[in-house]
């Protein structure tokens, strides 16, 4: 008697076991989707790689169930199938390789896409970090993210596809002069290992002439593929700042430069999509950093968080700005800082590149103001100049 209830318990140990197994794989949960209706919401953390996409499914409030992988083809079938399981539909993807378009294409199909700011997703510092973990670290960010708290994620601007096309060959151009800057710096390099200093335009035609009976033939050679390459570039460098030039509207202040305000544009897409100036100014990265705790305080230098071509762009320009406009509401605070009248003071570079990166923070303020109407340039202190 005992044996044979001993074997009835083994049996039905063995069964249970069969079904937990058969409960964790992959094609049961997909059974499982299409079973499960009503839900007020789902969220879907996405970690997106070129052959396969690993998923991670919150429904309402629940904890986040096994994560689970699909093909492209695999992903977009069973986001439609969330769509009919569900009143909204919520999904986050990191920012990357992929670019946007798989944003759009969800919020065709009628999910709330958001691309967020790529970040090591190991808050407890485990040093374990895999696809699974990721996509159910983002789904978890994204539901916080979606009932209130609004740290839990940093969003990025998706653009429209006409935004990002343009966006394309304003960077287009700025990847064609640093080639041609490189090459330029590699020449120089091999010239100063032969004991030439004097190379600083070693490409131009006058000066290659005078360098060439100096040089070994092999040098030489090396030399005459590089020069050939900064020329062509250099053509197409001016054929695609020409073109950029003739998008620039007429009418704009002295010292902005037709080149510089389009590419401000168009690396930032479109001023409406700051909300204040805060937004902004902490875009450019020219923000001050601080280190504070209880009585302890030290203000930083800048925290240089925002984009790094924004920052560099907004600097050259408060340069021009403090040239061209010294009676800018920008530029009146530091300007005694620049000021070479005789008698005065010369003050230290230093002191004069920290009031530049007070101006360029206010000058991305300012452009900001103007161009979403909250200011107009005579309220900003500038003169306009009409363009040739």
């Amino acid at each position: 008697m005992r044996d044979w209830q001993a074997k009835r318990t083994r049996a039905k140990t063995c069964q249970s076991m069969n079904n937990t197994k058969k409960l964790h794989t992959s094609e049961v949960r997909a059974e499982q989707v299409t079973k499960v209706s009503g839900c007020e919401a789902i969220y879907l953390g996405a970690d997106l790689h070129k052959q396969s996409i690993t998923i991670t499914r919150i429904m309402d409030r629940s904890t986040p169930q096994p994560a689970q992988r699909f093909t492209w083809e695999g992903f977009w079938k069973f986001v439609q199938k969330q769509l009919a399981l569900a009143a909204k539909v919520y999904v986050v993807y990191e920012a990357g390789a992929f670019g946007f378009w798989p944003a759009r294409r969800l919020k065709e199909m009628g999910a709330e896409c958001y691309v967020v700011h790529p970040e090591k997703l190991d808050p407890r510092h485990k040093r374990v970090q895999n696809d699974k973990l990721d996509s159910r670290h983002l789904a978890d960010k994204l539901q916080r993210y979606v009932l209130g708290n609004k740290h839990a994620l940093v969003r990025v601007y998706i653009p429209s596809e006409a935004e990002e096309n343009r966006r394309i060959e304003s960077r287009h151009r700025r990847h064609l002069a640093e080639k041609m800057r490189s090459l330029q710096a590699r020449g120089r390099g091999l010239l100063l290992s032969v004991g030439i200093f004097e190379a600083g335009r070693w490409w131009k035609e006058e000066f290659w002439q005078e360098l060439k009976p100096k040089l070994p033939a092999e040098l030489q050679a090396a030399l005459e593929d590089d020069r050939a390459l900064i020329l062509l570039l250099s053509e197409r460098l001016r054929a695609s700042e020409k073109k950029l030039q003739a998008a620039a509207p007429k009418q704009l202040p002295c010292g902005f430069g037709k080149l510089t305000f389009v590419l401000l544009l168009r690396e930032l897409c479109t001023y409406s999509r700051f909300e204040n100036r805060r937004n902004i100014a902490g875009f450019s990265g020219l923000c001050g950093a601080v280190s504070s705790s209880g009585p302890y305080h030290v203000d930083l230098s800048i925290n240089k968080a925002g984009n790094a071509y924004i920052r560099t762009l907004l600097v050259e320009l408060a340069w021009r700005m403090i040239y061209w406009q010294p009676q800018a509401r920008c530029v009146a605070p530091w300007r005694r800082l620049f000021a070479k009248g005789a008698g005065e003071a010369r003050v230290h570079k230093r002191r004069r590149k920290i009031a530049v990166v007070a101006v360029a923070r206010q000058m991305a303020v300012d452009i900001w103001r103007w161009q979403t109407g909250r200011a107009t340039p005579e309220q900003l202190g500038w003169k306009i100049a009409t363009a040739a």
